[in-house]
């Protein structure tokens, strides 16, 4: 993981390249390096994650092409095999520059992994510039007042240096002179189409084992790393699958650490130690309070680059977390960012009328992953130098659980303790093995930023309340005093953090809140 940073243009300026660079050197605090391209300039700031040594040290060049990666690419053994590259060191993103001197924009469509990358031609100028396939790692590019172009893993980079910042789209591309020109799109989600459903059919226990089988492979994917790392455990499914798996991965004997945050009594706390029991984990728990929390807003908004009410919510308590896990000399864990949205997790699913919204609400769900959870993971983390890593948005994964029967994922398909259930089918799939306490695995959906502590949303609102204004209003004016642009941002009627559609979906009379304790008539309380 790091940040990438490009100038290309006429008469780049270095030492404005150099300086504008380092403002996220948080992401990368290893190593830093400048160097000329074709009409431009690179900038890398590094984090030392896979192959530490100095041939691991971007940019990368192959012939006439010289590309820097932010992210991981985990199936990069096999594309070196399958391409028959040869790479002088164990990075996995060497190989960026030479397999796109074989496959040109294809590129994206062969890469299982995380990624923003910038290749540049240095015989011809030309620029490619690419993003991944759920905007897992941020992008953003822009154009100053004499049409130099900008490419940057956080928009911070751009104020001041840019008149025109937009996020760079996920699932695109863009090939051709260094301008803000039209973007192609590499990854769509047509081939979602769930299966046909036959009621008590043998199909129920094939869809069980290709769930757990898929989820076996995307933790295992993410696994290889060159430092210290670990998983992010709130106690709730999905994080406490990942743990759960990644001790199965990797055997009894490995030192496996776990890490949980949240305020004196959250409700994720009995539940991480009892995960952390299950597997045998070396945990770490972390509390912090109301006051510490609201101190750093400024600083997470700053961060983090967005002021939207949830995200600034959850990313808060993650930012805090990223320090203390630094603190720990670990750099990199676990996450179970993005099950939710591609499993139908989140409580106001309850009251999804049909399939054919159900279908609708996910995918959009995923479509904007990018500017919410994505972003929460990747820059609360990296605020610290800790990279994470979402199996549950490994593509694989994802095809597993947009194409299986979409009558499955319905919470009320499966019933535990006599009330429908969400994410039942993934449940069931991994009721095995002794895999996870039944507690945990049939625990309730708790938002993370309900689950460190009911006090911590109620605490906002009243703190803000009582300064005569809103929490909206608030991030919103710390956001433009920053000098972030607004057109990178997505607003909307939400419930439970919902699209505007799922809104419509709940009765008459529910708090139109990103909280989850909001769907108060599904939501029972873990406190």
């Amino acid at each position: 993981m790091c940040g990438i940073f490009a100038c290309f243009g006429e008469d780049c300026d270095r030492a404005l390249c150099v300086e504008s660079a380092l403002k996220q050197v948080h992401r990368g605090p290893d190593d830093f390096y400048c160097h000329p391209v074709a009409n431009g300039l690179f900038c890398f700031v590094r984090l030392n994650i896979m192959d530490r040594s100095d041939s691991g040290r971007q940019p990368f060049t192959f012939g006439q092409y010289t590309g820097m990666t932010n992210g991981e690419i985990y199936n990069h053994k096999a594309l070196e095999e399958d391409h028959k590259i040869e790479p002088v060191g164990r990075s996995d993103c060497e190989l960026i520059p030479a397999l796109f001197e074989k496959v040109g924009t294809d590129l994206p469509k062969l890469l299982n992994g995380m990624f923003a990358t910038v290749v540049v031609d240095n015989k011809t100028g030309k620029v490619f510039i690419a993003r991944d396939h759920m905007g897992i790692i941020p992008l953003y590019w822009g154009s100053d007042s004499k049409g130099r172009l900008y490419v940057s893993s956080e928009q911070k980079c751009l104020v001041g240096v840019c008149e025109r910042v937009e996020n760079f789209p996920p699932r695109c591309y863009y090939h051709g002179p260094p301008t803000m020109g039209a973007v192609t799109q590499w990854y769509t989600m047509d081939h979602w189409v769930p299966a046909p459903f036959t009621p008590g059919g043998m199909e129920e226990e094939e869809v069980y084992d290709r769930v757990y089988n898929a989820m076996y492979k995307a933790v295992e994917r993410m696994l290889p790393c060159d430092c210290p790392s670990g998983v992010l455990l709130s106690g709730g499914l999905d994080s406490s699958l990942v743990a759960a798996f990644t001790r199965k991965i990797l055997g009894p004997e490995h030192e496996l650490h776990t890490f949980t945050i949240g305020l004196e009594n959250a409700p994720d706390f009995k539940f991480a130690r009892a995960v952390a029991d299950h597997i045998g984990s070396i945990h770490h728990e972390f509390k912090y309070s109301l006051a510490e929390g609201i101190d750093l807003v400024p600083e997470v908004i700053r961060k983090i680059e967005t002021p939207h009410t949830t995200t600034v919510r959850s990313s808060t308590p993650n930012y805090l977390l990223g320090k203390k896990i630094h603190s720990l000399g670990f750099k990199m864990v676990l996450s179970g960012e993005g099950s939710d949205e591609a499993w139908g997790g989140y409580l106001y699913f309850h009251y999804a009328p049909n399939n054919e919204e159900f279908e609708a609400e996910m995918k959009d769900k995923l479509e904007l992953l990018h500017y919410y959870d994505c972003l929460r993971a990747n820059k609360s983390m990296l605020a610290s130098s800790v990279e994470v890593r979402v199996p549950f948005l490994d593509p694989d994964l994802l095809d597993v659980a947009m194409t299986i029967p979409i009558e499955m994922k319905y919470p009320k398909f499966i019933k535990y303790n006599g009330r429908p259930i969400e994410k039942g089918v993934l449940r069931k799939a991994c009721d095995r093995e002794n895999l996870l306490p039944a507690s945990v695995l049939w625990r309730q959906k708790e938002q993370f930023s309900d689950s460190v502590g009911y006090g911590w949303i109620d605490g906002l609102k009243e703190h803000y309340g009582a300064m005569g204004t809103t929490e909206s209003e608030y991030y919103h004016s710390v956001y433009r005093k920053l000098g972030y642009a607004d057109n990178v941002l997505l607003g909307g009627k939400t419930v439970a953090c919902s699209t505007e559609r799922g809104a419509s979906w709940v009765p008459e009379g529910t708090s139109k809140d990103d909280s989850g304790r909001s769907v108060a008539m599904v939501h029972d309380s873990t406190s």
